[in-house]
């Protein structure tokens, strides 16, 4: 297993401006049996041509480095692109936003893939640094899955990109659903993690850096992450209601409205407020 193959799949669109620090993040990784596949959405920027330009030095470091560009119908649909050119055991999405936290990563998450293959364990996911355009750390986030558990079939509070899914994981359940805009990863995990005897395998590090834009700019894709978050608990067959989804709409829809009435820098500014001061308390006061 220490050898075995891990396949890195990034899907990107008009990512010019961020997709260098994905790409060498990865190519810098100390564990070097890795497979590196793009899905390009027929970008109109440079974004082709900086993949391109890496074609070279993947082949020096005996890198395998796949990579197309042609029109998708959504991040799922190009997500399923990637899964149909894989060929490692477990499978990582990274964001072109986003990029590794130092160079042994994979490295130092192969003991733990290991322990998840013998205790059966297709999914295992680790802490993320979220910083916004200025470089500033907003938070980390990323809890075991002991105390994430009993939330999870309620709302996504496990991280996703720079995380490991095993390969069984897609076969079993099938690919993503690409009627999901943005919980379509939520989706596919509760196919699997919503039985009480399956688990997820937490790594108790920082994977990866996740760039979030202007959280104003973002507040109509977190009123449909709500959304698509009770559609996909639905078609999992699980009707129970969660005070915590309600609430999560509520907030979101005051801060859509102080945005329409105030402008979006009031709406951003009490948004990241809440986010560093209420949930931050919550955070410790769970701990």
């Amino acid at each position: 297993m220490s050898d075995s193959l891990i396949s890195i799949i990034t899907v990107c669109f008009n990512s010019a401006s961020t997709i260098k620090d994905t790409i060498e993040s990865v190519l810098n990784q100390t564990h070097q049996n890795i497979e590196y596949i793009l899905i390009d959405g027929n970008s109109d920027d440079d974004t082709v041509s900086i993949i391109e330009s890496y074609q070279k030095r993947f082949q020096q470091k005996g890198i395998t480095y796949k990579w197309i560009s042609e029109p998708d119908n959504g991040i799922y649909d190009a997500m399923n692109k990637g899964v149909l050119l894989v060929n490692g055991e477990w499978i990582v999405y990274i964001g072109s936003d986003d990029y590794y936290k130092n160079n042994t990563v994979i490295e130092n998450a192969i003991p733990k893939l290991i322990e998840a293959n013998s205790n059966s364990i297709k999914y295992v996911y680790g802490k993320i640094e979220h910083i916004n355009q200025n470089n500033e750390l907003v938070e980390i986030s990323g809890k075991p899955w002991e105390e994430q558990r009993e939330r999870f079939s309620y709302i996504m509070n496990i991280n996703h990109s720079g995380c490991f899914h095993h390969k069984t994981l897609f076969s079993t359940h099938g690919k993503f659903n690409t009627t999901f805009k943005i919980a379509g990863d939520y989706e596919l995990l509760l196919r699997e993690l919503k039985n009480p005897s399956k688990r997820a395998f937490f790594i108790n590090s920082v994977l990866i850096v996740m760039r979030e834009g202007g959280v104003s700019g973002r507040l109509s894709n977190r009123l449909m992450v709500v959304t698509e978050t009770q559609r996909a608990r639905k078609e999992n067959h699980i009707y129970t209601f969660s005070k915590e989804l309600f609430f999560w709409k509520v907030r979101v829809r005051i801060i859509h409205l102080i945005s329409v009435i105030f402008g979006d820098r009031l709406s951003s500014i009490l948004a990241d407020f809440y986010r560093k001061t209420i949930l931050g308390k919550q955070k410790r006061w769970s701990k």
